[in-house]
C-alpha cells in the first residue's frame, strides 16, 4: 500500500499545527478586509452563473475568438455570445511548495518516523503554507484589480496572451457601451505621436486641457449623462502630461496674466513642482483626474536571468497607458460569479475565502513527491452604468 500520500499530508498537518485547513485560511481575513476593488462591490454569489446570465442583468457580450477558416466556431451562448464556453472564465493558479525541502523532510519522516517532526520542521512548512496562501489570495485581488482597470480604460475586458499568456485566449467580454462614448485622436491632435513622450514628439495640434474640458461638455450637453464623474489615466500618463508644452503654456498664461511670452510662460509653469501643476489642472479642466498606479504580473514563457528558457515573471499595465476614461464617481458596477465546484476533494482539504468567491485547496502527488496549494475563482467586474463610461484613445 502506498501511503506517501497520507505522509505529504501528515507534513501539511505539521504546518497547519492545531488548525484545520479553514481556521488556517481565516487568518488572512483580517489583513485583507480593506482590501476593495475601487468602485465595484461584491454581488452575492450565484449558483451555475452563466454568460447568458450576464447578458439578461447587464447587456455584458463577448466578441468572436478568431480561427482559421477550417476549424470550427466555439461553442456559443445565445445568438450574441462567443467564448469557449457559457461560463464565467475560471482563474486558476498553483503553489507548488518547494520540491527540495518537501523531498528533505519526506527523508527525514521515512528515517525517523514521528520523532522526525519537530519545531523546525514545523516551522518550515507554516513558512510554506504562509507563503502560497497569502500569494494565492493576494493573486485573486491582483486579477480583480486588472479586469476593474482594464474595463474602464478600455470599456471591456480581454482575455488574451497579454494578461493569459499560458491560458485561454481570444475572449473580448464587452458591457453595452455605446460606440459613440469612444474618442480616438489621431494624426497632430494625438499629445505625443511616439511612444517617447518628449516635446519633439509632441502633436502640433494637441491641447490636451482643452480637449479634456471639451470632452466634458460633449458629454454634458451631447450625451445628457449629468451624474459626478471624473477623469481616470494610467500614472505614467498623469507623469507626462505635466511636462507637455501646451499643458504648460495653458497653466503659465493662468498663473502669470500679465506675462505674454510663451517661452517664459512655460518656464515660469515648469518652476512649480507636479502636485501643484497637477493641482492647477484639475482647475483648469473643472474635472478631477484620478491617476491609476496599477500593474500585474502574469507568469509567461521566457529567458530567465541565465538566458535559459523557463517561467518567468512580465509586468504588465492594468489600465491602458494610451487612454483616458471620463468615468462615474462612487460604484460603477459589481464583482459577480459563483463559488467554484469541490466534488472529489476531502472536506478538510477544502478552505474558502471572501464567503466562497475563493477556493483553496491541498493536494499531494506522490509520483513527484510533491504537496500542491491550488486556488480557483470565477469572478467578473461587470459595470452597471455604461451610459456614463467614457474613453478617449489620446496618445501612442
Amino acid at each position: 500500500m502506498n501511503t506517501l500520500s497520507s505522509q505529504l499530508f501528515a507534513l501539511l498537518a505539521l504546518g497547519l499545527g492545531d488548525s484545520s485547513w479553514q481556521e488556517f485560511v481565516d487568518r488572512y481575513a483580517e489583513k485583507y478586509d480593506n482590501i476593495s476593488i475601487d468602485g465595484y462591490d461584491f454581488a452575492p454569489t450565484q449558483i451555475g452563473y452563466t454568460f447568458q446570465q450576464l447578458i439578461a442583468s447587464t447587456g455584458a457580450t463577448t466578441l468572436p475568438a478568431y480561427v482559421d477558416p477550417d476549424s470550427p466556431a466555439y461553442e456559443t451562448a445565445l445568438n450574441s455570445v462567443r467564448g469557449i464556453s457559457d461560463n464565467i472564465p475560471t482563474q486558476k493558479k498553483f503553489y507548488r511548495l518547494n520540491r527540495t525541502t518537501v523531498q528533505e523532510r519526506l527523508q527525514l519522516f521515512q528515517r525517523f518516523g514521528n520523532a522526525a517532526l519537530t519545531p523546525e520542521m514545523r516551522n518550515v512548512f507554516t513558512g510554506l503554507l504562509d507563503e502560497s496562501t497569502d500569494g494565492l489570495i493576494k493573486g485573486f485581488y491582483n486579477s480583480l484589480a486588472n479586469q476593474r482597470d482594464m474595463i474602464n480604460s478600455t470599456g471591456q475586458f480581454t482575455i488574451d496572451t497579454e494578461n493569459n499568456p499560458r491560458g485561454l485566449n481570444g475572449i473580448t467580454i464587452e458591457f453595452g457601451i455605446d460606440t459613440s462614448h469612444f474618442d480616438t485622436l489621431t494624426g497632430d491632435n494625438r499629445w505625443w505621436t511616439a511612444s517617447e513622450h518628449t516635446t519633439a514628439n509632441e502633436g502640433a495640434n494637441a491641447d490636451p486641457i482643452k480637449y479634456i474640458k471639451d470632452r466634458v461638455k460633449y458629454i454634458r450637453r451631447t450625451k445628457h449623462y449629468y451624474g459626478p464623474m471624473h477623469v481616470e489615466i494610467s500614472q505614467d500618463l498623469y507623469d507626462d502630461i505635466v511636462t507637455h508644452s501646451a499643458v504648460l503654456k495653458r497653466i503659465g498664461h493662468a498663473m502669470y496674466p500679465n506675462v505674454t511670452n510663451n517661452d517664459t510662460v512655460i518656464a515660469n509653469a515648469q518652476n512649480y513642482d507636479e502636485d501643484a501643476l497637477h493641482a492647477y489642472m484639475n482647475k483648469l479642466c473643472k474635472i478631477e483626474i484620478k491617476p491609476r498606479d496599477s500593474y500585474a504580473y502574469v507568469a509567461a514563457i521566457g529567458l530567465n536571468e541565465n538566458g535559459e528558457k523557463d517561467i518567468v515573471s512580465r509586468q504588465i499595465d492594468n489600465f491602458k497607458v494610451t487612454n483616458i476614461s471620463f468615468v462615474p464617481d462612487g460604484n460603477m458596477g459589481s464583482i459577480m460569479g459563483v463559488e467554484p465546484l469541490t466534488l472529489g476533494y476531502d472536506e478538510d482539504k477544502v478552505a474558502r475565502f471572501n464567503d466562497g468567491r475563493l477556493v483553496l485547496t491541498q493536494r499531494a502527488n506522490p509520483e513527484t513527491h510533491s504537496i500542491y496549494i491550488e486556488s480557483e475563482a470565477a469572478q467578473i467586474c461587470v459595470p452597471n452604468k455604461p451610459q456614463g463610461m467614457f474613453i478617449s484613445t489620446v496618445t501612442v
